[in-house]
């Protein structure tokens, strides 16, 4: 399987909001009558900002040394280039 473009992408993100819209009772886009609607249904809820209560290590070399005396795994995270591949 392909992964998807930029575009499509971004498509396959508008007809989730439109869809999940919809389903909510919100038959129009983002406008001045319903600004406040959209305004809470794009907002993080605070699951979704579970990730920031870790405690993330920015220094490989003594996040190898917490790990191993803690005996937990380590994620390594590298990444070569723009995160938007605007490269």
């Amino acid at each position: 399987m392909r992964p998807l473009g930029l575009g499509a992408a971004l498509v396959l993100a508008l007809v989730v909001v439109v869809v999940s819209a919809t389903r909510l009772g919100v038959s129009q886009g983002p406008g001045p009558d319903n600004f406040e609607h959209w305004l809470r249904f794009i907002q993080p809820s605070p699951e979704e900002h579970a990730w920031e209560a870790i405690g993330w290590r920015n220094e490989l070399g003594p996040a190898m040394e917490e790990a191993r005396r803690l005996g937990r795994p380590i994620l390594l995270w590298t990444m070569d280039g723009h995160p938007l591949a605007c490269t």
